[in-house]
């Protein structure tokens, strides 16, 4: 475990974090905040029983807004949300594969994020009896991410006996898996089964079959954490910022929500539902 002069590890130390790093994952995780609110507001009904009864002009602006947001995300060629949830999801996985670099204890944060997961997991299949979500999370962000960062670093183990291979590796293996999903289309996405098939399994872990709410299969997403891994050793070999004369106060919001990404993204949706719910009931809307 890298140590600075005091005892702190390098990736817990405020003083000696690369900000860049905590930004763009801040930057990521709001977008990912943004996208979920997106979803809550091109669903009204689901929180307002009388929405289309109650005229209010901002709200029906909203809606519509949500509504074409949402209808973008199926257009290959100009969909706004489709292209802009592929840059934040790409950026969010290529930041994982950078912290995998940093990081000196990566079994530990891989076994974590599972905990996580699975606990994630737990409260989606909740949330699905009560009627607040359609399938649950079979194989989520949170899963991918823990599947991830342990086959990364038992890559990373595999080829320390050469310095070369060991900073190259991860670069050829993410570089293959995008070829490969470029080829058979798979940044566009599988057809979601309606329900549990217990033959696809393993396809839904993998990536070949999709199932459930927050669906992520390791391919290709896995390739964006071997290409920031590769970009973390190449670029931050010292551990230090690229870009220490730009950090400043402008941009601790956004670091701060990076920092906290894990609680960001367990908390958030509770906080957007209530958000919608007390601004709506103000609106004049009812339960």
């Amino acid at each position: 475990m890298v140590k600075t002069a005091g005892t702190k590890p390098l990736f817990r130390d405020k003083k000696r974090r690369v900000w860049e790093v905590d930004f763009l994952r801040g930057v990521a995780v709001l977008a990912m905040c943004f996208d979920h609110f997106m979803f809550d507001c091109s669903h009204p009904w689901s929180f307002f029983s009388n929405f289309f009864d109650v005229e209010n002009a901002f709200a029906q602006k909203l809606y519509s807004f949500a509504e074409w947001y949402w209808k973008s995300s199926w257009n290959y060629v100009s969909g706004f949300r489709f292209w802009g949830h592929a840059v934040f999801i790409f950026l969010f996985l290529f930041i994982v594969g950078m912290s995998c670099a940093f990081s000196r204890d990566n079994a530990r944060r891989g076994a974590l994020c599972g905990v996580a997961a699975f606990v994630f997991t737990g409260i989606s299949f909740v949330c699905k009896a009560l009627g607040f979500m359609s399938h649950g999370v079979i194989f989520g962000i949170l899963d991918c991410i823990a599947m991830s960062i342990l086959i990364v670093t038992a890559l990373d183990n595999l080829t320390k006996w050469n310095k070369y291979v060991n900073l190259y590796a991860p670069l050829v293996v993410g570089v293959i898996i995008a070829a490969f999903a470029i080829s058979k289309q798979s940044w566009f996405g599988v057809v979601h089964d309606t329900e549990f098939i217990d033959e696809h399994f393993l396809g839904y872990i993998f990536g070949t079959n999709a199932f459930g709410d927050d669906w992520f299969g390791l391919f290709p997403y896995i390739g964006f954490v071997f290409l920031g891994m590769y970009w973390g050793k190449a670029a931050y070999s010292k551990r230090a910022s690229l870009l220490p004369r730009l950090d400043g106060k402008w941009n601790k919001p956004f670091t701060f929500v990076g920092r906290h990404a894990l609680i960001t993204y367990f908390i958030h949706q509770v906080i957007i539902a209530g958000l919608i719910i007390v601004i709506g009931l103000c609106m004049g809307y009812s339960l």
